[in-house]
């Protein structure tokens, strides 16, 4: 991980960049606005899903340019490029303020299924393992030089893992049954693999790196459920389990998640 320069103790940001398309190279911006429950203003990569606003530390960068690449704020899709801020320690379900706008951590890193160009030219890229992402809960105004608060609050989080037919069919409701039982931040949506069964690698990024408080398996057709006997059941359930700090639902239904009594309770 890259070590953070304390020659500026504050917490700023040093970039804000946009894009109106994906796939294409973000923009710097002066000054624009977040808003709740989407992202930045005209931002692609905004909308209604977990990842709503990316965060890379100027830090970060520095350290890419000292391998020879000649990148800027913004070469990485971040959205925003802090200064003097150690980012991923912050842990999921921490909360930052930005002026008015309040921005929930929703997950520290991302896998990169494709290598990008800046991963060919130096043989390295530090977005997948020092870039966050997060949630907008306030809207609000932000500007370049603006302070970054980290709040004492940290909220509860959710993932659901299902694959994308059944996540369309019963997505509304399996978030309906997961917002009025755990009243998480957000709740996040991984997709399962029907055929090369990819649960164990999304279990082990959601326990292990994510640490996120409660997740949900949606396996109608109980094809993924031999994969969690590596996990610690959890006595007064039949279909949950532990993983230290995380606990794991398997439901065959969208009625399985009303029955069984939350381990966290």
């Amino acid at each position: 991980m890259t070590k953070l320069k304390r020659n500026n103790p504050l917490k700023t940001i040093r970039a804000i960049s946009i894009s109106d398309r994906k796939g294409m190279r973000k923009e710097n911006r002066s000054a624009t606005r977040l808003i709740k429950g989407f992202g930045l203003e005209n931002d692609a990569h905004g909308g209604k899903w977990h990842r709503q606003v990316s965060f890379l530390a100027q830090e970060s960068i520095d350290f890419m340019r000292e391998k020879g690449l000649d990148v800027v704020a913004g070469n990485f899709a971040e959205n925003i490029t802090t200064e003097g801020l150690d980012l991923v320690p912050l842990g999921v379900g921490k909360h930052l303020q930005i002026g008015e706008a309040e921005i929930v951590i929703s997950q520290l890193g991302k896998i990169c299924h494709n290598r990008c160009a800046i991963f060919h030219q130096a043989g390295d890229c530090v977005m997948p393992r020092e870039g966050i992402f997060g949630v907008v809960l306030k809207s609000g105004g932000i500007k370049t030089g603006d302070h970054i608060e980290v709040l004492a609050e940290t909220s509860r989080s959710a993932a659901i893992i299902a694959t994308e037919d059944d996540d369309k069919l019963y997505g509304e409701q399996i978030k309906e049954q997961v917002g009025a039982k755990w009243n998480p931040a957000f709740i996040r949506v991984d997709s399962l693999s029907d055929k090369n069964s990819n649960l164990e690698a999304i279990l082990k990024d959601l326990t292990d790196t994510q640490h996120i408080d409660d997740i949900i398996i949606f396996d109608p057709s109980g094809g993924h459920g031999l994969v969690l006997a590596a996990y610690e059941k959890v006595e007064e359930g039949e279909n949950i389990y532990q993983k230290d700090n995380s606990t794991i639902y398997y439901c065959r239904s969208v009625d399985d998640l009303t029955s069984p009594p939350s381990a966290q309770q």
